[in-house]
């Protein structure tokens, strides 16, 4: 899969700015944005989009950084990642009704962002347990 000549010369047009008379970072930048951006494709043309966790992971992460094809990856990425761990935590030590309370609340107060939504989540529960466990 090649990318398109638009995000081609996105990628060149950054590489050169940031490493005006370093032709070895400029090709190694390029490699890696080209890598990333076929990946973002990737994900774009093949996951279902019309599940609300993967869109949102999608959208953050093109809207974060729409020229920088390496972090959107690793920010859609590390999303995912945090939207299963979040969905999926259990903890047999906490009220099941807390841990509910606790990932309402994250999901509340961070509702696009699953590493922020996983980080309160287990932030709160490590309180919990040294409060009452």
């Amino acid at each position: 899969m090649t990318v398109s000549l638009e995000t081609t010369q996105i990628i060149r047009s950054k590489a050169a700015a940031e490493w005006p008379d370093d032709f070895e970072m400029q090709r190694d930048v390029i490699e890696e944005q080209t890598e990333a951006a076929e990946k973002m494709f990737h994900y774009q043309q093949n996951l279902d989009t019309t599940n609300e966790i993967v869109d949102t992971c999608l959208r953050k992460s093109l809207s974060e950084w729409p020229n920088d094809f390496s972090m959107q990856v690793h920010v859609f990425e590390g999303q995912i990642d945090a939207a299963s761990n979040f969905f999926e935590y259990e903890n047999p030590k906490v009220n099941q009704e807390v841990l509910e309370g606790i990932k309402t609340k994250a999901f509340s107060e961070w509702p696009d962002d699953y590493e922020m939504m996983l980080h309160v989540l287990i932030e709160q529960v490590a309180a919990w347990e040294e409060l009452y466990g």
